[in-house]
């Protein structure tokens, strides 16, 4: 099987899992990417598995999710936020994230529905500017971590939804485009759950040094059970974001 990892912090207890499984990791090949590109992957039959933004899996033919484990927040996620030099009434464009379909549908989303504001949205490329400008960005993954400090006014997105909607937000879920053999979509579930059970070992394991409180990021941000909760929040998501796009 192909399997396409996400290389963000949030990934790394999922990454060690599966890198604990030698049945898993001799059936496997694995390759790294940010999110749009796992995506367009997918949806070329470059590969059969990824963890994939939720905005995206209607645009993936034959897409189905296959795990019970998620990248999401039940309120503050940390690392997807909108980050502006003015306030929030004052903010006349957005400059969109080229890494993730989700972050900036939910922007738009939030734009529309919560915040009241109908700013000029426009479409980054890769290496676009991330630093302090008159146009606020929506920062995702490691980048926002580290850069959001930069900027006077910063939104925590699922932390937005979930002030306003009272629910948690699933950013990506591990999605397949093809069917899975049963066993081995076991043993990628058994594994996927030994990574998020055993986070702290998985950040020994990683080995990088970070500017921010790994711990605290994986432990007390990112939640990465995709329950009953979530999935009805998913689909409540979906219906908001049906005029947004």
């Amino acid at each position: 099987m192909k399997v396409s990892i996400i290389n963000y912090s949030n990934t790394i207890p999922f990454l060690y899992g599966l890198q604990q499984s030698e049945e898993l990791k001799s059936r496997t090949e694995f390759s790294y990417h940010y999110p749009a590109q796992a995506v367009e992957m997918l949806r070329t039959n470059e590969v059969d598995i990824s963890i994939v933004p939720v905005a995206a899996i209607p645009t993936i033919p034959k897409a189905r999710i296959i795990s019970n484990f998620c990248i999401g927040a039940v309120e503050r996620v940390d690392s997807v936020c909108l980050c502006s030099n003015v306030p929030m009434h004052e903010i006349k464009s957005i400059t969109l994230d080229y890494q993730s379909r989700t972050s900036n549908l939910l922007t738009r989303v939030l734009a529309r529905h919560v915040w009241h504001i109908s700013p000029r949205f426009e479409h980054s490329s890769q290496g676009y500017e991330i630093k302090p400008s008159d146009s606020a960005k929506v920062i995702i993954g490691d980048r926002a971590l580290i850069h959001k400090y930069s900027f006077t006014y910063v939104w925590d997105l699922a932390q937005e939804w979930h002030k306003a909607f009272g629910r948690p937000f699933t950013f990506a879920c591990w999605v397949a485009n093809k069917d899975i053999p049963q066993d081995y979509a076991e043993l990628f579930e058994q594994a996927l759950r030994y990574g998020v059970t055993h986070i702290d070992e998985a950040i020994a394991h990683n080995n990088t040094p970070k500017p921010f409180d790994m711990h605290d990021y994986l432990h007390h941000a990112i939640s990465f059970q995709f329950d009953e909760e979530k999935r009805e929040a998913l689909n409540f998501f979906y219906e908001l974001a049906q005029d947004c796009e």
